[in-house]
């Protein structure tokens, strides 16, 4: 039995929604796959299509089909799809303002997204979300009444279909890892196995040595289940490589797939062995993740890493510049209101920020299973990674002492440092030999701790990192920049890299709580 928003998408739809769209050998994500209609259109025309489904039957056959990614497809991340030109979706019609503008959210730069909704979603805008859907279209794109296209299909309807056509503008170069790696050199040979000469040389080796023998592991699982078949029944056990975002298990991946997923594993932990988390932004994340998967023949040597680490450390301070400035253009951005300056500061005497501002979806609440303290939504940390880590650059601060807004607030013991909150334990029981470890190393160092604990309590202020902050069930929180002179420096170093006339000092009485009204934004 399939969900109630189940409906196949008819051929001559898809035609339309893909008509003027270029298939061939472009990446595209289709998020609410089905049984795979629009999967097997675009495979057609010899796209390279990446799924999700949420119906675990559906997603079985779609799994069998094309690469699947995962199953609820509000989950995936800007990282996850940053190689992506495409989005093609038939979203279900009971969220499809949601699925679209989640869609829109985690688009990288230049992706073109053809939609399908209820097209009331789109003619009578009288939600929040649909409000904001509707500002998208008239920036980015356009729509479309399709009618009855639904009428004949194989699952009927007789709902007004809209189609959605957007497009992510790019406003950065295409990547900046273009050009820069050696495309000529060859995989280093494995020589006498797995050779610890260093960190970089075993991350390496290792890559190089499992992709070598992927074959022959194949070839070997393939004899083996061969054997087994016909005594397996009831064995529960197969041979082979597995996707394992897909739960079921049997979504087979084929020797590029396992080549490019783990040469952006491997990446990742050249970056975790060197140290590297306050130069590597989720820009980078999403732009490596891009150029790996679109320039599979890049080789992963010894000489390529260092070039790359040398090229992050060498740009830190131009994309920590980029961070602050789309974090600024992010919380003024939207409206006239976010920003003491007018008129889409036309005039930018005094172009600056507000101290507090307010941003949504940042916390979760389900009254079916209501939490007494703040729950922090599973994006969030990501979404304002980047910006803790500018703020670090901004003011000398150590990256690596900051905690995320998560654990912030779901670890109920945590060890503050000189007044600095820096590691959290779910438990104070079983984490308390942990505890006392890392005490006794301070002592020795003669910092001074203690153990304090956050009870996140709905509506009341918290100090986090540079920020106080205030989460309400109905998801939004409020942020205070806590230091004023962190404000102003934030406002000042974003008018200097835009060349802009530098932000009036700000008034002191504005500090503290004393906020007008006006003071407050928000963050769409």
């Amino acid at each position: 039995m399939f969900s109630s928003d189940f409906y196949p998408t008819p051929s001559p739809v898809i035609e339309q929604m893909c008509s003027g769209i270029n298939l061939h050998d472009r990446h595209i994500l289709e998020p609410s796959a089905g049984k795979g209609n629009i999967v097997d259109y675009l495979l057609r025309y010899g796209a390279k299509v990446v799924a999700c489904e949420k119906e675990p039957n559906l997603a079985a056959i779609v799994a069998a089909k094309c690469s699947f990614l995962k199953h609820d497809f509000l989950q995936v991340t800007p990282t996850e799809v940053s190689h992506i030109d495409c989005i093609i979706m038939n979203p279900p019609f009971s969220a499809d303002e949601k699925h679209i503008l989640h869609a829109w959210s985690i688009a990288p730069e230049g992706c073109e997204i053809v939609a399908l909704c209820n097209y009331e979603t789109i003619r009578n805008p009288y939600t929040s979300n649909r409000l904001k859907l509707e500002n998208v279209i008239k920036q980015f794109g356009s729509s479309q009444n399709l009618g009855d296209a639904f009428s004949t299909a194989e699952r009927k309807t007789g709902t007004a279909i809209g189609m959605v056509h957007l497009f992510k503008p790019r406003v950065t170069p295409e990547t900046e890892f273009e050009g820069y790696f050696d495309l000529n050199e060859e995989d280093e040979d494995q020589e006498n196995g797995i050779m610890a000469y260093s960190e970089i040389r075993n991350i390496v080796n290792r890559y190089v040595g499992a992709v070598k023998m992927f074959n022959d592991v194949i070839n070997a699982s393939t004899t083996m289940n061969e054997l087994i078949n016909p005594i397996s029944n009831g064995l529960g056990i197969r041979f082979g490589a597995y996707n394992d975002s897909y739960n079921g298990g049997q979504a087979t991946i084929s020797r590029d797939d396992f080549k490019t997923r783990l040469q952006k594993s491997a990446w990742k932990s050249v970056f975790n062995r060197m140290n590297m988390k306050k130069y590597v932004t989720q820009t980078v994340i999403g732009e490596l993740n891009a150029f790996v998967e679109k320039q599979s023949n890049v080789p992963f040597t010894q000489t390529n890493v260092y070039k790359m680490i040398e090229m992050i450390v060498g740009t830190h301070q131009d994309r920590m510049n980029r961070v602050l400035v789309e974090a600024f253009e992010k919380i003024c951005g939207y409206s006239d209101q976010n920003s003491t300056a007018q008129e889409r500061w036309k005039t930018n005497s005094d172009y600056k920020i507000n101290r507090r501002f307010i941003h949504p979806n940042i916390c979760k609440y389900d009254s079916r299973w209501p939490k007494s303290t703040v729950d922090i939504d599973y994006c969030a940390d990501s979404r304002f990674d980047d910006i803790i880590k500018a703020l670090c650059f901004l003011t000398g601060k150590d990256y690596e002492k900051q905690i995320a807004l998560s654990p912030f607030f779901s670890y109920k013991y945590k060890l503050a440092i000189d007044g600095e909150i820096l590691v959290g334990y779910d438990n104070w029981d079983s984490d308390h030999s942990r505890i006392i470890h890392r005490k006794s190393d301070l002592e020795k160092n003669g910092n001074k701790y203690e153990i304090v604990t956050v009870e996140g309590e709905w509506g009341q202020w918290y100090d986090w990192g540079f920020f106080r902050v205030r989460g309400y069930k109905k998801g939004t929180m409020h942020f205070e920049f806590i230091d004023e002179k962190v404000w102003e420096l934030f406002n000042r170093r974003v008018a200097e890299i835009k060349g802009w006339s530098l932000p009036r000092k700000t008034d002191s009485k504005q500090k503290g709580n004393n906020r007008t009204k006006a003071e407050s934004l928000v963050l769409f």
